[in-house]
């Protein structure tokens, strides 16, 4: 029997085998990626299951920079749909150009640490807006044209939103 990939052995541990495998299934990105950095046990993932990128950001066409620098374009919404990994971004995230675009590329966003947010002519839910704010380092963030509304669709406030990016510089409204 051929095989490419080496076997690994899972390191004995304390923790029930069934409490490991629940942990890698259901750990949220930041917390697999320090578990993948420290327990041995969860070193053994093929690849790391993220699509991080440094930039991210749409016009006509989908664009990615990676981490090492790498320009990546898809054409459309179907080529995008292609990526079989969510996406980690950790620098700009840009909607431009195509309208209400953003629920599309919502689904695919595990982990959003960014410093510039930029918006326009989207729509999105508050928690959505939360979720993409949450880790507190957005300096820069421009909303033109787009509408933030709550589950039961009435606007969210400016002084609501302000309070989810507490260390923005700039703010285009």
């Amino acid at each position: 029997m051929s095989n490419s990939r080496p076997f690994i052995r899972v390191p004995l541990s304390d923790f029930p085998m069934d409490v490991l495998k629940w942990m890698k299934i259901n750990a949220k990105p930041k917390m697999l990626f320090k578990l993948m950095k420290c327990c041995k046990y969860f070193q053994d993932l093929p690849e790391f299951p993220f699509f991080v990128v440094k930039q991210f950001y749409t016009v006509n066409n989908w664009f990615f920079e990676t981490l090492t620098g790498k320009f990546l374009t898809y054409e459309g919404e179907q080529e995008f749909e292609k990526i079989n990994k969510n996406l980690w971004i950790t620098d700009i995230l840009a909607i431009n150009g195509q309208a209400n675009i953003f629920s599309s590329v919502f689904p695919k966003i595990a982990v959003c640490e960014v410093r510039k947010l930029s918006f326009s002519s989207q729509k999105l839910s508050f928690d959505e807006f939360k979720f993409l704010t949450c880790s507190g380092n957005v300096k820069y963030l421009d909303i033109k044209k787009t509408f933030i509304n709550h589950k039961n669709g009435d606007p969210v406030y400016i002084d609501s939103i302000l309070k989810c990016v507490p260390n923005v510089e700039i703010f285009k409204w």
